[in-house]
């Protein structure tokens, strides 16, 4: 029982990285476009996020905001390399996220706009299931 005992925190460790390694092996590729709009996307939203959920913010700062996160999304789409499945899965949460911040420009201290909230963390919790991004935060 000692030798094992001396080798059990070695196999711990290593079926840690094994596991590790396939679930980033799971996710989807990204690349530089795709990495820095998502994350002004993020550092976006949750600059709003508290504004919009008690519906406090200015309908100027909503417009201001959904330009925003639209010229995020634009850029994203004309400068990413992604092709095939990570196009079309960047492709689908780019499009709910525009929904939302459409939805917050809108009309922000409306429950049309607490939808949009919801619906863009629930893109960028996506997100991080979804794609590799390396040192990705979350909203919260």
């Amino acid at each position: 029982m000692g030798r094992f005992a001396s080798l059990l925190p070695g196999m711990v460790l290593a079926w840690t990285l094994a596991v590790s390694a396939a679930v980033a092996a799971d996710k989807l590729a990204t690349d530089d476009a795709v990495r820095r709009e998502m994350k002004a996307i993020r550092d976006l939203t949750l600059n709003v996020h508290t504004l919009v959920t008690h519906r406090r913010m200015p309908p100027a700062d909503a417009r201001t905001y959904h330009a925003r996160v639209k010229a995020a999304v634009e850029r994203l789409r004309t400068e990413t390399t992604l092709d095939g499945g990570e196009r079309d899965e960047i492709e689908n949460l780019t499009q709910d996220i525009l929904a939302g911040a459409k939805a917050i420009g809108r009309s922000p201290s409306s429950t049309e706009a607490i939808d949009g909230i919801v619906a863009i963390d629930e893109a960028l919790a996506r997100y991080a299931k979804q794609f590799d991004h390396p040192g990705w935060q979350p909203l919260r």
